[in-house]
């Protein structure tokens, strides 16, 4: 008997033949009611999901679990240990959006420089400001938080507009794309020196909440922070607040600690804060993509090898 491979996340019979003629017999169940007994009178080896399935369950009572593989990018809700305790592979679809994500951070940046939210204004006040300026890019500094596979898109771009660019990772190996690259404990000498701070870095213990008053502290009064990554990583308060106090210039979010944002959240109503609902990584024909990043994870797995997208259980993403 072959190898059992089961989605709860539902695909289409366009995304099932693909997946067959690449040698995968998938099982698409979706997630009914009684999806969890499906699951247990299956039980698979390789299972399709989201980190938000209650996957500490699922493996619990699907012992034949093997490998996971999660159709979205992040994977904070993860039960991480367990996974680790019995053995089990996780991997994501990482990367999939990054050329995306780098266009939106990219038109953040450009949207600032340009002075475009405040010609809207105006417009909507049909108001000529004379002599309105926009801001040269050129010798300016980026400071990407996550020089992962979107941070260094960004970079890549943000080099045609002459930016100075940092990078933030886990560690400071160097990366031709940046002009300088640090760990976290380099963060408060990098935003001093920053004019765009854009966020990609993955949510973990280690990074909620990251951005926080004295970060916030450490940025030059004409920073302009740009987040792509996760709600968690921002105490929206402290952002709110250096906002308030002329800390930093502006805000591009589109990412929140709830989602959707509450309308009687503070943020859609400040005037220094562009605000989009969780738009930057939604790519069209999201799933057929996905899926051909599970077809090369999937024999990885089946060969015995490192994943391409493989998930390091231990650091969390």
């Amino acid at each position: 008997m072959g190898c059992v491979v089961v989605s709860i996340e539902p695909l289409n019979e366009t995304i099932t033949g693909h997946l067959k003629k690449s040698g995968i017999d998938i099982k698409v169940i979706g997630r009914p009611s009684d999806m969890m007994e499906s699951l247990e009178n299956l039980q698979p080896e390789v299972l399709v999901c989201r980190d938000r399935d209650n996957i500490a369950t699922i493996v619990e009572r699907c012992p034949s679990i093997k490998m996971l593989f999660t159709v979205e990018v992040g994977v904070e809700e993860m039960p991480f240990e367990k996974l680790i305790e019995k053995g089990i592979r996780l991997a994501n679809t990482s990367g999939i959006s990054a050329d995306i994500m780098s266009n939106y951070a990219m038109s953040c940046i450009l949207c600032s420089a340009s002075r475009l939210k405040e010609s809207i204004c105006n417009q909507q006040k049909a108001y000529w400001k004379k002599y309105q300026c926009t801001d040269s890019l050129t010798g300016k500094t980026l400071l990407i938080v996550g020089a992962g596979r979107t941070g260094s898109m960004i970079a890549k771009k943000a080099r045609n507009f002459g930016l100075r660019i940092i990078g933030v990772q886990r560690t400071s190996r160097k990366c031709g794309l940046f002009d300088q690259i640090g760990t976290l404990n380099n963060l408060p000498e990098f935003l001093g020196q920053s004019d765009y701070i854009v966020c990609t870095i993955p949510l973990t213990p280690a990074t909620q909440y990251l951005f926080s008053a004295y970060l916030f502290g450490k940025m030059k009064e004409d920073a302009v922070f740009i987040n792509i990554s996760r709600g968690g990583i921002l105490n929206e308060s402290d952002l709110i607040s250096a906002l308030n106090n002329g800390r930093i210039k502006e805000a591009y979010l589109d990412v929140f600690s709830v989602e959707p944002l509450p309308v009687n959240h503070a943020f859609w109503s400040h005037p220094d804060i562009i605000v989009t609902p969780h738009q930057s990584g939604r790519l069209e024909n999201y799933m057929e993509k996905a899926m051909d990043i599970f077809i090369c994870n999937y024999h990885a797995y089946i060969e015995g090898v490192t994943m391409p997208n493989e998930v390091n259980l231990q650091q969390g993403y």
